[in-house]
């Protein structure tokens, strides 16, 4: 006779799990459990166990860790899951009984004196009792769980103590995260031994008189400048922005300004200055350089505040001359250099930015602003820069200097100047004839107005583009016939062809 088999330990486990949805007897499921048969058929049983007892035996005696925490993970029993909680020998275990535990005596005992701290930690987080939560804050070895604590913590009181009292930095600023109390906020602004919870502190005020008190009266100049950016005091940020004794604090009270005529009225140059050159709002800077009149200090402005529009705010009104040729020549932004040149009344130091500026552009601007014939001579005759010399030509009225440039001058864009300017027909005829350069006799040709000459060049000079623009100039009829038929160059034909045509 074969022997029977229950179904529950059938080999095919979907037939077992079918057999253990019909059973109800607590005693059959716990041993359908404790079975060596499937995994799927004992998972199925242990779903269908709520007999507390039982549980409450798997999960103080199991030897598989994952059944106890299953078992626990379904008790309700407060005494058994607080012996579990401090007892069984795997921290998880441990953690999920207090995790199910919802008696406040015994989770501040686990808190207080659990081994493990993810346990301690656990329960923490189920902790309501303030008292004991801030025991733990100021005590607990962990600085996690410490932190914990303290984010549990809502009593006022208790949070000032720890914020005031606790050893432990980080614990002191969590507890000053979560103050309202602004009076002790104040306090702990002021006297904190560590600067960063001072700081979290004046985060958290809001009441201005407080503020105010600390804006003036702290001695670390960081505690101010922090209560500063939180006040809304015209009157007093007015009174810091010119008092304090330190710059950035200044600056800081400047920049919460709102009424910029406030701004205006500072005439303390000295804190003007700092604004001017720290400030991050345009507008603050320019307030402060507008009230400026030291010019040491508009100086110290004009060489070292970072931002290029408010150097040049400052050199508009300096007046020290040579200061103002060594920003034209050294100053790395273009926008000052030229304000500064603008400034330059001086003609040697113009004529020194004329010469020696790194930058052609603010050369040039020298060169618009020299009056100076002489340093203007100098400058169109020995500058190594072609295009200063050039500029300096231009500015030039003297025919005995242009004649001796359009002779002599080794560039050819220098001479072309010169020329431009030369009314000596002469000489023109001579340049027009003879520069070694095709548009510097061109430009004398253009200056030309005797036909004679004109009708010599036209026939004669060796470059096509120069007969060609004495061509333009010509007016006898015949002549310019002549041209048209004899001519070399097709272009210079045509050009005495259309101008017939016009005369």
């Amino acid at each position: 006779m074969e022997r029977f088999t229950p179904a529950w330990k059938s080999e095919n486990e979907e037939r077992g799990i079918r057999a253990v949805e019909k059973i109800t007897d607590p005693r059959k499921l716990a041993d359908m459990v404790q079975d060596d048969s499937g995994r799927y058929v004992r998972a199925a049983a242990f779903e269908k166990l709520t007999n507390q007892t039982l549980l409450a035996d798997f999960a103080k005696n199991d030897s598989r860790y994952y059944v106890r925490w299953a078992a626990v993970e379904k008790l309700t029993d407060q005494t058994v899951l607080a012996d579990i909680a401090k007892n069984d020998s795997k921290s998880g275990v441990r953690k999920a009984a207090v995790w199910r535990l919802t008696d406040q005596t015994v989770l501040a005992d686990i808190a207080k004196n659990a081994s493990e701290w993810n346990v301690r930690k656990a329960a923490v987080e189920k902790l309501t009792d303030q008292k004991v939560l801030a025991y733990i804050a100021k005590n607990d070895s962990d600085s996690e769980i410490r932190a914990a604590a303290v984010e549990k913590l809502t009593d006022q009181t208790l949070l000032a103590d720890i914020a005031k009292n606790a050893s432990e930095w980080d614990v002191r600023k969590a507890a000053v995260e979560k103050l309202t109390d602004q009076k002790v906020l104040a306090d702990i602004a002021k006297n904190d031994s560590d600067s960063e919870i001072r700081v979290a502190a004046i985060e958290k005020l809001t009441d201005q008189t407080l503020l105010a008190d600390i804006a003036k009266n702290a001695s670390d100049s960081e505690i101010r400048k922090t209560a500063v950016e939180k006040l809304t005091d015209q009157t007093l940020l007015t009174d810091i922005a010119k008092n304090d004794s330190e710059w950035y604090v200044r600056v800081a009270a400047a920049e919460k300004l709102t009424d910029r005529t406030l701004l205006i009225k500072l005439t303390d140059q000295k804190a003007l200055a700092d604004i001017a050159k720290n400030a991050s709002d345009w507008g603050n800077c320019e307030a402060a350089v507008r009230n400026l009149t030291d010019q040491t200090l508009l100086a110290d402005v004009a060489q070292n505040a970072d931002d290029e529009e408010v150097r040049e705010a400052a050199v508009e009104k300096l007046t020290d001359q040579t200061l103002l040729a060594d920003i034209a020549k050294n100053d790395c932004g273009w926008v000052v250099r030229e304000a500064a040149v603008r400034k330059l009344t001086d003609q040697t130091l113009l004529a020194g930015v004329a010469q020696n500026a790194s930058d052609l552009e603010v050369r040039k601007a020298a060169i618009e602003t020299l009056t100076d014939r002489t340093l203007l001579t100098d400058v169109a005759k020995n500058t190594s820069d072609w295009a200063v010399r050039k500029a300096a030509v231009e500015k030039l009225t003297d025919q005995t200097l242009f004649v001796d440039i359009a002779k002599n001058a080794d560039y050819w864009a220098v001479r072309e100047a010169a020329v431009c300017k030369l009314t000596d027909q002469t000489l023109l005829a001579d340049i027009a004839k003879n520069d070694s350069d095709g548009l510097v006799r061109e430009a004398a040709v253009w200056r030309l107005t005797d036909q004679k000459t004109l009708a010599d060049i036209a026939k004669n000079n060796s470059m096509r583009e120069v007969r060609k623009a004495a061509v333009k100039k010509l007016t006898d009829r015949a002549v310019l016939a002549d041209i048209a038929k004899n001519d070399s160059d097709r272009y210079v034909r045509k050009a005495a062809f259309n101008k017939i045509k016009e005369v």
